[in-house]
């Protein structure tokens, strides 16, 4: 037997569940929607475009730091071998002994295997900086809410452009201008007629076309 009306929770809108246990499908459905319109939203095109650069730009021109540091230790450290600075001289074909040629082979190579290392760990430990520079970027933005007051939250117009509220306000200050002045005439002519004008309106003075306006 009834004994009243009872509160009654909707089933879910995706696949007609009942509302208990709560189904996950809304909830996927909205995180799903509210990321769709992130990427529609021009405003997070333009703060994800300029952190991403702002990020990568800095961490690159950090690696290109280490690495010019990296390379001048590697230049350094090739003056001190034996026989370098003949070898250079001559284009890596120095006139010497083979065991010395091959020492010298030996020694550049090593050298450039751990500069080459060197370079790939700079670079390595760069790119893990990206979540701390990323961040840093993002505090960097500003931006603001519009107040819970504010007309255009107390009474949303979805579906509307966001400017067609405004326009529409304009529209209605024109109209109703045209009208006051509608009913200011009519008023004038009256009040002619009542004086014995013969219901005939004073002529309009003579307005310049905008071509005789003169620029003072």
């Amino acid at each position: 037997m009834a004994t009243g009306p009872v509160e009654v929770e909707a089933s879910c809108a995706i696949c007609g569940a009942p509302p208990f246990p709560e189904c996950p499908h809304e909830g996927q459905r909205l995180e799903l929607a509210l990321n769709q319109a992130m990427e529609r939203w021009e405003g997070y095109q333009r703060i994800r475009d300029w952190i991403l650069n702002h990020a990568r730009n800095q961490i690159i021109t950090t690696f290109h730091a280490l690495r010019s540091m990296r390379m001048e230790a590697h230049r350094n450290y090739l003056q001190t071998l034996p026989y370098y600075t003949l070898y250079h001289r001559y284009n890596g074909r120095p006139p010497l002994q083979p065991a010395q040629l091959q020492l010298i082979h030996s020694q550049i190579e090593q050298a450039n295997t751990i500069l080459q290392q060197g370079v790939d760990q700079d670079w390595r430990t760069s790119c893990l900086r990206y979540p701390e520079v990323l961040d840093y970027y993002f505090g960097l933005v500003e931006f603001g809410l519009p107040s819970d007051k504010a007309p255009a939250i107390r009474e949303p117009r979805f579906g509307a452009p966001a400017k067609e509220g405004a326009r529409k306000a304009v529209k209605e200050r024109r109209e109703s201008v045209d009208m006051g002045v509608k009913e200011q005439g009519r008023k004038a002519r009256r009040r002619s007629r009542s004086r014995g004008g013969g219901g005939r309106t004073p002529p309009l003075p003579t307005v310049p076309m905008p071509g005789h306006y003169r620029r003072s």
